[in-house]
């Protein structure tokens, strides 16, 4: 069971960068001042799938950690950076949502929604070195 929260965690990483570069260019439509085709359907879809596969792989994280080494703190700054991560997600789901449910010409929000998921992005691809050392420490060992 250990092994399936890494391969989800980068499938769901993987999905997560093809998703933000989905939403480059209303970014830069909307604060750049460039046009681009954005495509709504495709980001909103899979954005989707990338939060619900971060969470459950997050989720997945702390029981199997928690049923195997008996605490969650025990893979140090993984550990850290993973809680980190979950108002990250949480935030960029909720911001995607609203703007999925009522359509309408926004500043501030994809913003928002574009802060709170490059922050996630950013902390998954420090998960993964940390991961690699939880891996080395505690799986192959």
């Amino acid at each position: 069971m250990l092994w399936i929260h890494p391969l989800l965690q980068l499938a769901a990483t993987g999905l997560a960068l093809y998703v933000l570069s989905l939403g480059w260019p209303r970014f830069q439509a909307n604060h750049l001042g460039k046009k681009g085709k954005f495509m709504w359907a495709e980001h909103v879809r899979l954005g989707k799938y990338a939060h619900i596969l971060w969470m459950s792989g997050l989720v997945l994280g702390l029981y199997a950690v928690g049923q195997h080494w008996g605490q969650n703190t025990i893979t140090g700054n993984h550990y850290w950076i993973g809680q980190m991560m979950m108002p990250c997600i949480a935030g960029g789901y909720i911001t995607g949502v609203i703007m999925d449910r009522n359509r309408m010409k926004r500043r501030y929000l994809p913003l928002v929604h574009a802060v709170f998921n490059s922050v996630a992005v950013l902390l998954a691809l420090a998960e993964v070195v940390t991961g690699i050392g939880v891996i080395r420490v505690f799986m192959l060992s």
